[in-house]
């Protein structure tokens, strides 16, 4: 008793110990909130960010989930111009082929040997794919440079380089003999919008707990998906609309697109120049080196992303392309050179951007990183892979008929017919010669759907994987997916065995169908596997690791059209489906086997 009553008794004028140290901790933090807020707010906030903890709710509440806020707003602005000017090319595409099949004069690529017919085809499914491959390269670099040089500073200098091949196209376009090469350049140097988006998820997870973690990153990847579809709504309208032809007789204004994307690119920087934070760790002290830093191995991501597009040109004609298999394993080599290329190149960076890079390396000795990855593949990679084939698939399999008839000399084909044959031909004489479909349906009025509802599901997934757990919504979202491909296979099989599809409006309108589900639950998985990596890996590898995936899925910009084109020139376009189908069959075990099974090594995410 005597040693408890001489304890000494807290009171107003004495108070504990641990008073004490509540009352300095208190200081101690409305110190470091005022510190914080120094960064809230609109008017020229501070960029460095005093300190950062989303998982503190007194300090989420006090200014965290304003500044969070403000920069997932800035964010989203320019990732859908990053999605935006990486796939635009899918519907440039469309539009000279349709103005190329006008009058051959007009786009005729004389550099790359003035082809013809399904050849002319397949050669312009290469601007999709190169800048699906130069995407996929700039991820891995952009992966890390969230924390090498800061959120914000990527985020405004990948919208400035977004500038640059929107000029370029909207200046080589005008021309109608513009070179196929200066387009090549164009679409590489767009692939700066596609490593845009794993350094844009990376910087987004920092800012928020991991509770909220599907909700913010299904709206900046959602949203900023949206990019897509502007590209493919708006693109084709604007191509539509000019004063003088490029050439007499031939309307069309593909350099539209390039003007389309420019002004929004640059408003989009300025956003986040001055409304987006950098994270406290993240970056060098001095602002100039971190950008010095991001510069010199975004140079690199073009330099190995180009290494791969040379290879790609000057093996165009190597003997291994002659036979469909050799085509695939030649796109998948390249893939893998690149790729080898770009961490080769990392070495090369400054010792202190190497030294941040390393310190996130250990990502690539978690299983689940490599399984996550294979995951994304499938939802990323087949979303991007089918944004980019989509316009120019309904093209290819609805806007075209084979027969026999006369190529005259001024370009235009004429079937045959009682009042047209050999004999009277006044030009060259084609058999099943594939001939524009004058009843073929406007693709680029449903084909802007596809991305729209792919993308603005996202969120959805992401909210829905919050609340019953990722990997769950993952494999019910993977049934829909398989049951979409297998069908969509089945019917573009039995559409390219018709003389002509659009004899049965059918078809089309299934056709339509079934992709927006393929979109929608791509979309939908996009969100939930987000979220289980938010939730799988501690803060500091969550963030490399989305952005690693994303990386390698993004890949699939290219891999996909370009499997498309080989698959729709050995007159197979349903074997592409059907792989898809069988891969997403392996994705569903997958998750099933590490997340979802009773005792499986990771449940609840």
């Amino acid at each position: 008793m005597a040693d408890i009553e001489a304890q000494p008794q807290a009171t107003d004028e004495h108070p504990t110990a641990t008073n004490s140290d509540e009352e300095e901790a208190d200081k101690d933090f409305e110190s470091e909130i005022a510190l914080i807020k120094e960064s809230e707010g609109w008017k020229f906030p501070k960029v460095k960010l005093h300190a950062w903890d989303p998982e503190n709710e007194k300090q989420w509440e006090a200014t965290g989930k304003f500044i969070a806020r403000r920069n997932l707003i800035a964010s989203i602005p320019n990732l859908t111009c990053g999605f935006g000017v990486w796939l635009v090319w899918s519907v440039i595409v469309t539009k000279i082929q349709k103005m190329h099949d006008a009058d051959v004069n007009v786009y005729p690529f004389q550099d790359w040997g003035s082809p013809q017919g399904k050849a002319y085809r397949s050669t312009l499914f290469l601007l999709p794919g190169v800048a699906g491959l130069s995407g996929g390269t700039l991820r891995i670099p952009n992966s890390f440079l969230t924390q090498v040089s800061g959120g914000r500073n990527v985020v405004f200098s990948t919208s400035v380089l977004l500038c640059i091949p929107m000029i370029l196209a909207g200046v080589a376009l005008s021309d109608p003999n513009c070179s196929f090469n200066i387009l090549i350049a164009a679409a590489l140097l767009s692939g700066v919008g596609g490593g845009a988006f794993a350094s844009s998820m990376s910087n987004i997870s920092f800012f928020y707990p991991k509770r909220l973690q599907g909700m913010a990153l299904g709206y900046n990847g959602g949203i900023g998906n949206l990019g897509v579809s502007i590209s493919q709504l708006l693109a084709p309208i604007l191509m539509s609309v000019g004063g003088t032809p490029i050439l007499d007789g031939v309307s069309g204004w593909p350099a539209n697109a390039g003007w389309l994307w420019f002004p929004l690119c640059a408003v989009s920087a300025i956003l986040a120049f001055f409304f987006m934070s950098n994270q406290p760790n993240h970056g060098e002290k001095n602002n100039l080196v971190s950008l010095i830093n991001f510069y010199w191995m975004e140079t690199f991501g073009f330099l190995a992303a180009c290494i791969g597009v040379i290879t790609l040109i000057q093996t165009r004609n190597a003997s291994m392309l002659k036979t469909p298999a050799g085509q695939v394993i030649h796109k998948f080599l390249l893939v893998l050179l690149a790729c080898a290329c770009e961490h080769v190149f990392m070495l090369l960076s400054p010792k202190k951007a190497r030294d941040r890079v390393k310190t996130q390396v250990v990502i690539f000795k978690r299983k689940h990183t490599y399984i996550m990855t294979w995951l994304y593949i499938m939802c990323f990679g087949s979303f991007i892979g089918y944004s980019g084939s989509f316009p120019k698939l309904i093209v290819d399999l609805f806007g075209y008929l084979t027969g026999d008839g006369c190529l005259q000399t001024a370009g235009d084909f004429v079937p045959a017919s009682d009042e047209m044959t050999s004999d009277i031909c006044q030009g060259e004489w084609k058999l099943d010669y594939d001939y524009p479909n004058p009843n073929a349906p406007n693709g680029s009025a449903v084909a802007w759907l596809g991305a729209a509802v792919g993308s603005l599901i996202r969120p959805v997934g992401g909210i829905m994987a919050d609340k019953y757990g990722g990997a769950k919504m993952t494999n019910i979202a993977i049934i829909w997916c398989t049951i979409a491909a297998f069908g969509q296979g089945a019917l573009v099989q039995t559409i390219s065995r018709m003389e002509d599809p659009t004899t049965n409006n059918a078809y089309y309108a299934l056709f339509v169908f079934l992709f927006i589900n393929l979109f929608a639950c791509c979309g939908f998985m996009n969100g939930t596997t987000f979220r289980t990596i938010g939730v799988l890996f501690p803060p500091e590898e969550a963030g490399p690791v989305l952005g690693w995936s994303s990386a390698i899925a993004s890949y699939g910009a290219f891999v996909i059209p370009v499997m498309f084109g080989i698959a729709l020139q050995a007159g197979n376009p349903q074997i592409t489906f059907y792989g898809l189908g069988g891969y997403y069959v392996t994705c569903f075990f997958l998750n099933f086997w590490y997340y979802l099974r009773p005792g499986c090594e990771k449940p609840g995410v």
